[in-house]
């Protein structure tokens, strides 16, 4: 699901900022006693010449995530252990409405510059029956 030929045409479509129950969300998730792990993903083309040592992935979330850009893991966040529907040892946090930065370094030979690029995130909330869950990210590509 995260490699770039992955097929997800038949996957729901929202704007970032994916979640419940805090009123700092855009795409409102209904998964509430129904699921605890959201998967997206988001095609992006990177500027031939740009400078990939100052790409960096700033995120609100609630509680955990692990990050892949074009499949390969790129950064994990209060997840202890596998991934997916294997994943497990999540920590408990709060998006309080902020985002923090993640720096992506060594990841130039993942990157196609000038061509089609795929970051995905699976986010995974610590409960079933949480009170809330926030998935937003925002990949950055500084100067």
């Amino acid at each position: 699901w995260a490699a770039p030929k992955h097929d997800v045409s038949d996957w729901k479509v929202g704007k970032a900022g994916f979640g419940y129950g805090d009123n700092d969300d855009t795409t409102i998730i209904n998964m509430r006693d129904k699921f605890t792990t959201l998967y997206i993903r988001r095609e992006f083309n990177l500027p031939k010449g740009a400078t990939l040592n100052k790409l960096g992935l700033s995120v609100s979330y609630d509680d955990s995530f692990i990050a892949y850009i074009n499949g390969h893991e790129v950064h994990r966040q209060g997840v202890d252990k596998e991934q997916g529907a294997s994943a497990d040892g999540f920590t408990k946090h709060d998006a309080d409405n902020t985002f923090e930065y993640f720096p992506l370094k060594g990841i130039s030979k993942i990157l196609k510059p000038g061509g089609k690029n795929v970051i995905a995130i699976e986010g995974h909330n610590v409960k079933l029956k949480s009170s809330d869950f926030t998935l937003h990210p925002r990949l950055l590509l500084g100067k």
